[in-house]
């Protein structure tokens, strides 16, 4: 899968996103995210080219633009951007 259908997928999992279900923590898993919920926030283990990188989120959105916001802090961490 390349960057922009990575980013489009990302995209559409986290549209709308209040707070981290158990379907947007499956969809992630197949994407080769795998979701640590803590307290407050939801730690996002990604895979990429050098290993895993970590992506501290919270567990509940702010406004409707927070899963957009998700996605943009994703693929700069693993240097899609």
């Amino acid at each position: 899968m390349d960057k922009m259908e990575n980013r489009k997928e990302l995209k559409r999992i986290f549209k709308g996103y209040r707070r981290m279900t158990p379907e947007i923590a499956r969809e992630l898993k197949k994407h080769g995210i795998h979701v640590v919920r803590k307290r407050n926030h939801v730690i996002l283990n990604i895979a990429c080219a050098g290993g895993f990188r970590m992506v501290s989120i919270s567990s509940t959105g702010s406004d409707k633009r927070e899963g957009l916001n998700f996605v943009s802090k994703i693929m700069k961490t693993i240097g899609a951007d």
